[in-house]
């Protein structure tokens, strides 16, 4: 398996990992979740040719490629969403969620 370069954004309300996927058909995608690894499977196949062509030079990559992310945990694995663009962009979108500040708590007396 192969492994590609890929581009990660953060803000305060989501985590947006961008990962281009040149010749690669949405079915062929396999996008898991495991506990907070974000596992991303595709395989590239290369078109039926005509049985008498002899390659004169092979640098296109065939075979299966994989991605994993290691995601925070403050993050609603839930509501992960993952988009193909027409340009082949895989974009995967996670909200965030806000650990809360400044709570006071309240003491009770368990008298």
């Amino acid at each position: 398996m192969t492994s590609i370069p890929y581009d990660i954004f953060e803000s305060d309300v989501e985590i947006v990992v961008l990962l281009p996927l040149w010749w690669v058909n949405q079915e062929s995608l396999d996008i898991k979740l495991n506990k907070n690894l974000l596992t991303v499977v595709w395989n590239r196949k290369r078109p039926e040719l005509k049985d008498d062509l002899v390659a004169q030079k092979e640098e296109a990559y065939w075979w299966e490629f994989k991605v994993e992310i290691q995601l925070p945990l403050t993050v609603y694995f839930e509501k992960i969403k993952a988009q193909l663009t027409k340009e082949n962009i895989l974009i995967i979108t996670v909200p965030k969620y806000k650990l809360p500040q400044d709570i006071k708590l309240q003491v009770e007396s368990l008298n």
